[in-house]
């Protein structure tokens, strides 16, 4: 049976929490494909390759793929910057890699993907208990929201019930990762656009694979 092993090229360290939205996404999809992932960290090697190009060069000799996920924060939240980001990927890829590419361009970034599930912010914080109210943004608007990271990081803070000098201890970047590993149904977001647009293409990609 085949296996399909993908690699993730994000923008920076705190985005390899993405490596959890692919695995549930190609599971439900494809649930019998079996699928092992990993995230491309780059700062371990000696001379750590700058620009896109030379990233997916490393990538195909340390974490050789069948697909590779490429992280780009929209930083806006006009859907017309989907295929704006996608094109300037593509620019830099030769034709053979960005044919088994898939491109993740959340509107606005990554944060707005895991701004759904109260019962999982609880439980990153610390707090599963919490009986606060934490004001999140419907899941059909979340796109709207200008500052998803900022968000989440005070929801989660909230949620800990931590004060003083243990607030000021949290971790919120561990807190995010966790959020997206206590999460376990992403299908809610389907009905944004980013997220249409991510599945579409790895329908298209996988589909391919497994035709080969």
């Amino acid at each position: 049976m085949k296996v399909l092993k993908f690699t993730l090229i994000a923008d920076g360290s705190s985005d390899k929490t993405l490596l959890r939205i692919i695995k549930w996404s190609l599971d439900n999809l494809y649930p019998k494909l079996p699928n092992e992932g990993y995230y491309a960290d780059f700062r371990t090697l000696p001379d750590p390759p700058k620009g896109l190009e030379n990233k997916v060069a490393k990538a195909i000799i340390y974490y050789p793929f069948n697909i590779l996920f490429i992280h780009r924060d929209a930083e806006t939240i006009s859907p017309k910057i989907i295929n704006k980001r996608i094109e300037e990927i593509r620019a830099k890829l030769q034709e053979k890699d960005f044919e088994r590419t898939i491109c993740i361009v959340p509107i606005k970034m990554m944060e707005t993907w895991l701004l759904f599930d109260l019962e999982a912010i609880k439980k990153a914080a610390g707090n599963r208990n919490y009986k606060g109210v934490l004001d999140i943004p419907q899941i059909k608007s979340v796109e709207n929201e200008q500052q998803p990271k900022k968000l989440l990081h005070e929801l989660l803070k909230e949620a800990s019930g931590l004060k003083g000098r243990n607030l000021k201890k949290f971790n919120t970047d561990k807190a995010v990762h966790l959020v997206a590993e206590n999460i376990e149904d992403f299908s809610p977001l389907r009905i944004l656009s980013a997220f249409q647009e991510f599945e579409k293409k790895i329908k298209l990609v996988v589909d391919r694979f497994i035709s080969e």
